[in-house]
């Protein structure tokens, strides 16, 4: 290599890190692996210095990006390369008014551990967790039938505040609560139902095809150095994966998940899909036996870097000295497990069983103290669903241990608000915390435990009641913020995709269980408005966004080589979305999407299909071949402010509404054609915290006015919505502004709010 090749290479290898969300002082290198030499300058020395010392800005000033300059010379020759960093503002400090006292009933003769947080109240109506230390705590074992009150050392940095708990022992122990809810729909398999032409079909050509020309052995180059294989020449990863980063592996772990998905979903390519995950497989495992056979690690020990990550975390260690071991795992996890439900790999669930084990003695020998404090700890403890995993795990291999090892992950500071019904999100990061419920609700699914149901059922409440914002997508800076305050977070770090990810799937599985139609118009609403829209359209780069920005002039960027989050939940994404068009129960069909599709449902002998463009049309046609004496239910999505039209063969057919379906009775005949009519109108949304700050949807897709501007467009609009034309399918016109769709919105600015004169 030259010298200019050497610094450029130099340069590309350079990783500092997540810098969407930077809240720690950054290792800005000073050295190349080839010999240059950097120096670094920044655009806003007071937020980040030259050297990386960090200083958040103060609380309600927002968040700062800072440019920050690598020049790298050798011999002579230099070059540079700029990083932008979002350094957040330091986080709300609300005032606490009240700590809501600890209530419990036990039996005589039960073991009962206190939180280790307590439920704070603060100014606003907000709630939130601190630590708390409890003083005297008795052997509950030991206790007779009576009531004990007990307190705890005044709350650090309040303490004005002691906390008291108050715990009943009863003769015998309250009964768990069993679950209102048993499951009544189900999930057709991803080769059931096949996509048609459309704009999802194009987006899940787009990333197969990106999937199918990934190297595997450049996914594989990790986890080959961490236990001392070849990596067979292959170049490393690159990024958030790069040999330097701490979260190497998660987007392998991703990826055999999109290769595990794929396979089982995938009309054209299900065969190059399977001698994929057949590869990777083989190779994972071929990893664990050398990480084994090294005897430096324990039993079933599969990573991409050695166990000093899991070490540091048991002592601690925070954020970015560590990232998220448990995070990686999951990933990890996951693929295996997508790869032996979907890519029909028995080797791959043989791994996933060696690796349990491996977790379950870890983490099985620690206090809950401590796993409390594990989990609490802002981005290094975070576990991604690392509980689903476990209990996802149990169920396609029943081995009590890793049952155990899914309740081992339980996070008091989440769970114990959800358990009462208390929205305490505020300040909580997103990624951090949905992925904790899918698992505590696949703990329901394979226990039937009321309490793990509830939790995941109000989470799910307060999220899209009083979280998202137009496009169904969650939080800024990752982060929660204070209920009903959208207009107060419009900013470029808004609406990170890997939360959509996570609500689509929580969604999902709650409707199996109450098949309301809240779930899918939620479903639609972040499927149709966030997913659509957040993969690169220009070719089969793999790219997807990490947030959605949604500020004045937007535009959306794509991760096509940092290995993102985002970037590897997309690999997902877009080769499952036939995974909740339709669902069954014995003899009913929901249909909830309207997309194209084609349903094949075995058992009853009969093919739907549903053929035209539904957003561009307003309505869905179904044929049918085959004769079933079904039901059919259609979805009335919650926009639909005129009635649907519901005709059979060309004839009018009247229908009862129940959970928000349209209810069609069989039976069917091949060759009839059934079509739904559901109205588009326009409809204008405020946001709560400042009703002038509004967003604007025609049917379900949230509309954005094209525009370079930074400061917020006025409009002469009011709930009637009058004066918008329409151009085209999807393109309209008011007052001097062109409006699209928020999903087709991909090389232009944008503003997906605006401001009402009144």
């Amino acid at each position: 290599m030259t010298n200019i090749d050497m610094i450029r290479k130099d340069l590309d290898d350079i990783y500092l890190g997540n810098l969407f969300t930077v809240e720690a002082d950054l290792t800005l290198p000073s050295q190349g692996k080839n010999g240059s030499e950097f120096t670094w300058k920044s655009s806003f020395i007071y937020i980040i210095t030259p050297e990386g010392k960090v200083t958040r800005p103060r609380t309600g000033s927002g968040n700062r990006t800072v440019t920050l300059t690598a020049t790298a010379t050798k011999d002579g020759e230099e070059m540079s390369r700029d990083f932008e960093a979002t350094v957040l503002e330091r986080p709300s400090r609300l005032v606490i008014t009240g700590v809501n006292p600890v209530v419990a009933s036990i039996g005589k003769g039960e073991d009962y551990h206190l939180p280790g947080v307590v439920i704070v109240a603060k100014e606003g109506g907000v709630f939130g967790t601190l630590p708390v230390t409890w003083k005297d705590v008795p052997d509950f074992t030991a206790l007779d039938i009576g009531v004990y009150s007990i307190q705890a050392e005044p709350l650090v940095h309040v303490p004005d505040f002691v906390p008291t708990a108050e715990i009943t022992v009863l003769t015998e122990a309250p009964k768990v609560p069993v679950a209102l809810y048993t499951q009544k729909a189900w999930p057709f398999g991803l080769g059931d139902v096949k996509l048609l032409p459309g704009h999802f079909d194009d987006n899940r050509k787009r990333f197969e095809e990106y999937l199918l020309n990934c190297d595997d052995d450049q996914m594989l180059y990790n986890f080959r150095v961490a236990c001392g294989l070849s990596t067979k020449g292959a170049e490393p990863m690159t990024g958030w994966d790069s040999p330097e980063g701490l979260l190497r592996g998660h987007t392998t772990g991703h990826y055999l998940s999109g290769i595990g998905l794929a396979c089982g979903g995938s009309v054209e390519n299900g065969n190059a899909f399977k001698k994929k995950v057949d590869y990777m497989v083989e190779s994972l495992a071929e990893c664990q036996d050398a990480f084994e056979a090294s005897g430096n690690y324990a039993p079933g020990f599969l990573s991409a870097y050695s166990e000093e990550q899991f070490d540091k975390l048991e002592e601690y260690v925070v954020y970015p000295k560590i990232w998220a071991p448990y995070y990686t795992l999951h990933k990890i996890f996951a693929g295996l497990l997508d790869c032996y439900e979907f890519g029909q790999s028995k080797k791959a669930l043989k791994i996933a069983e060696r690796l349990g084990i491996w977790v379950y003695a870890r983490l099985s020998r620690l206090p809950k103290e401590q796993l409390n404090k594990m989990w609490a700890m802002y981005i290094a403890g975070e576990y991604g669903g690392m509980n689903e995993a476990m209990a996802r795990l149990y169920k396609f291999s029943p081995n009590p241990d890793f049952l155990a090892a899914a309740r081992l992950f339980d996070n008091e500071k989440l769970f114990l608000p959800l358990s009462q019904n208390i929205n305490a999100l505020c300040d909580m990061h997103g990624n951090q915390h949905v992925p904790q419920i899918i698992g505590a609700f696949e703990i329901f699914r394979q226990t039937g435990e009321g309490s793990s149901y509830e939790i995941s059922h109000n989470f799910w409440h307060f999220v899209t009641q009083s979280h998202i914002y137009n496009l169904g997508g969650i939080g800024e800076g990752e982060m929660f913020k204070e209920p009903d305050h959208i207009a107060s977070y419009l900013t470029d770090k808004t609406a990170e995709s890997c939360v959509s990810y996570n609500m689509l799937k929580l969604s999902s599985q709650l409707f199996q269980y109450n098949a309301k139609s809240e779930y899918m118009d939620y479903y639609e609403r972040t499927l149709f408005n966030h997913i659509a829209g957040n993969g690169d359209p220009s070719g089969p780069t793999g790219g997807s966004t990490y947030f959605m920005p949604l500020y004045p002039g937007a535009k959306k960027g794509y991760d096509t080589n940092a290995n993102s989050c985002c970037h590897g939940t997309g690999l997902e994404s877009h080769v499952k979305y036939q995974d909740s068009i339709y669902f069954k129960q014995e003899n009913i069909l929901y249909v909830n999407l309207y997309m194209p599709s084609a349903l094949d449902w075995k058992e009853k002998g009969i093919k739907l299909t549903q053929a035209r463009d539904f957003m561009k049309t307003q309505s869905a046609l179904f044929e049918i071949d085959g004769n079933a004496d079904i039901e059919l239910r259609f979805r009335i999505p919650f926009w639909l402010e005129k009635d649907a039209s519901l005709k059979l063969n060309g004839a009018d057919v009247s229908y009862e509404i129940k959970d928000g379906y349209a209810v069609v009775p069989g039976p069917f005949s091949c060759g009839d054609k059934l079509e739904i009519v559901l109205p588009f109108s326009y409809r204008l949304e405020r946001t709560k915290d400042d009703t002038k700050v509004a967003c604007l949807y025609y049917g379900p897709l949230a509309l954005v006015i094209e525009s370079e501007g930074q400061e917020f467009i006025t409009l002469d609009l009011d709930e009637s919505v009058k004066g918008i034309e329409k151009k085209g399918d999807l393109e309209f016109a008011f007052s001097g502004h062109r409006l699209i769709p928020l999903f087709l919105a991909h090389d232009c600015h944008y503003h997906a709010y605006f401001k009402l004169k009144k």
